[in-house]
């Protein structure tokens, strides 16, 4: 009889590689690549092995596996294996690297000897990083997974040193190490023209490597289900013309033709970014003719729009499991393991249409992580699903803590931020939200970062379904025109001179005593008693901080203007 043996294999790299991105359809090819990478593993074990060999993923059926499913997968494959450990490695590599190589094909087919094509196949070669471990499932099944765990995270964390092969030309634009490929730009920094943006699928400024090209083109040919982050901005925007009667479509139409009949270097079709100036000055090389061309989008838009404008700000979105680290360690057997990983699958494939469902585009949810972007006036609703849907999916996996039988939860980080803001940025403080919700005790939480382009970076953070609740009450006081805006930043103003100075009973006090005198937005009616009495509760009863509760004010009032912008109104 032979031995069996529990496999497990990691497939990166992951952070450094998504973060890569200048447009939010590189991120999403990051994230798909990866995606389709995992299920290349798992496909390869379940026809070495078979397809019961799988613990994690372990969707429903084996087309669940096929390449460009719906099923996204997180980036570790675990398995039961019977046959020679070191053999099964060796074939996922091999398959792993022709996926890549594959998908890269097409690609340098069609720009020929524009690129780079040894260079480029290097740098796609180097980028994998494969990591495997397996040890004989002996003894009880939890005590050999964390073996495994332990060897794996041992593995990751020992350096491979190899040697580099690259040429003397400027670097990527995008990841900074790697060299760009670019045949038509051999050592140059100055900007490419229109035709070779349009040929390479580049922007104004760019230099691409091999990895870079392959994102850039497998971005844009999702790019009919994956929107950009201007896209999102823009929603609300266009909602709220379309309630009002213009013919969006046209308006956008317009704006399409007027880029494209120009020679620009447009990237998507179908995309509300085009609403915004920035998108214009991307698509020319030539100035003079960007501002010809702006001009005649403004009176475009003041043409449909008179003189609303749609917000830069849109929402990045990164949540995680709670406690699923003791969930796995309370399953017994490859079984109980299996039935966890089936959850955790059937749940992955809901995120993406709960994310649609409120206009947000998923980039990736494998398992118990998500990321995702959202326009602002959906963001707190599609939240509030995602950790309901979560919680109910993960009811029946309790385990023990502190003599209380407890099942995981789900936390997330969300950033309010620019459009042209910088996609690692973005996602480096999506990161620190998360990171930040995670301390919340007994977690279940939400962290909201409100990142503007001026002024300092405003976090709230709180248990996910109290802290929205009282972000949709005020917003709803915003809508309804119930409050100023400058009542936050007086009670912000009053917590950062007060708190500490006077006691909390006091302080809040205070705090009443300027609602008290406050008049409502536009208006000379005092401000709502009952408004007055739900932020004293908070205050008082609930205990928030007062500085606290403005940020929090400060965030909703953000989240108002897009909604009101959905609706039709002046924001």
């Amino acid at each position: 009889m032979s031995t069996k043996y529990l496999f497990i294999c990691s497939i990166g790299p992951v952070q450094d590689f998504i973060a890569a991105a200048r447009s939010s359809r590189d991120l999403t090819y990051g994230s798909h690549l990866l995606s389709e990478l995992a299920k290349t593993a798992a496909r390869t074990i379940a026809d070495k092995e078979s397809f019961d060999a799988l613990i994690f993923p372990a969707p429903k059926s084996k087309k669940d596996l096929d390449e460009n499913s719906a099923l996204s997968v997180a980036n570790k494959v675990v398995a039961v294996v019977s046959g020679e450990p070191q053999g099964l490695a060796d074939t996922i590599e091999e398959a792993l690297r022709a996926f890549i190589l594959n998908a890269w094909h097409p690609i340098e087919d069609k720009l020929q000897n524009d690129v780079d094509k040894a260079l480029a196949r290097w740098q796609l070669k180097d980028l994998l990083e494969f990591y495997w471990v397996a040890a004989p499932l002996e003894g009880k099944y939890e005590e050999v997974r964390a073996t495994c765990e332990a060897a794996l995270s041992a593995r990751k964390a020992t350096r491979d040193f190899r040697r580099y092969t690259g040429k003397p030309r400027f670097k990527s634009s995008i990841d900074g190490w790697r060299e760009h490929v670019l045949e038509q730009l051999p050592n140059t920094a100055s900007s490419p023209t229109d035709k070779q943006m349009k040929r390479y699928k580049m922007r104004n400024g760019e230099l691409l490597s091999g990895v870079d090209l392959l994102k850039r083109w497998g971005g844009l040919e999702l790019s009919a289900t994956y929107k950009s982050t201007g896209h999102m901005a823009a929603l609300p925007f266009a909602e709220g013309l379309a309630q009002n009667g213009v013919n969006v479509h046209e308006l956008y139409q317009a704006l399409e033709d007027l880029i494209t009949d120009n020679d620009g270097n447009l990237f998507a079709k179908d995309d509300y970014s085009v609403f915004f100036p920035a998108e214009v000055r991307a698509a020319f090389d030539d100035k003079e003719k960007a501002k010809t061309v702006l001009e005649k989008h403004e009176r475009l838009l003041s043409q449909y729009a008179g003189t609303r404008r749609p917000s830069p700000y849109y929402a990045l979105l990164l949540a995680d499991g709670d406690s699923m680290g003791k969930a796995i360690d309370a399953q017994t057997s490859p079984a109980a393991h299996r039935a966890l990983s089936q959850k955790l699958s059937e749940f992955a494939q809901e995120v993406p249409k709960i994310v649609r469902q409120y206009r947000g585009v998923p980039v990736y949810a494998g398992g118990d992580d998500i990321l995702a972007y959202l326009p602002l006036h959906t963001a707190l609703e599609c939240v509030r699903e995602l950790a309901e849907t979560f919680q109910e999916m993960m009811s029946a996996f309790t385990f023990d803590e502190n003599g209380q039988q407890k099942s995981p939860t789900l936390s997330a980080g969300l950033v309010i931020t620019h459009h042209l803001e910088p996609l690692r940025d973005a996602l480096a403080l999506v990161r620190a939200a998360e990171k930040s919700a995670k301390t919340v005790a007994g977690k279940n939480a939400l962290a909201i970062t409100l990142n503007k382009r001026s002024g300092a970076d405003r976090t709230v953070k709180g248990n996910l379904f109290a802290l929205i609740e009282r972000l949709q009450t005020m917003r709803g006081w915003w809508l309804n025109e119930t409050l100023s805006k400058g009542t936050a930043y007086e009670l912000e103003r009053l917590a950062r001179d007060m708190e500490g100075v006077l006691p909390a009973e006091a302080l809040a006090a205070e705090a009443v005593r300027i609602l008290k005198r406050k008049r409502e937005s536009g208006g000379k009616e005092k401000v709502k008693q009952e408004v007055i009495d739900q932020i004293e509760n908070w205050l008082k009863k609930e205990q928030i901080k007062l500085h606290e509760l403005a940020q929090e004010m400060i965030v909703a009032n953000e989240l108002a203007r897009a909604s009101k912008q959905a609706q039709g109104k002046e924001a």
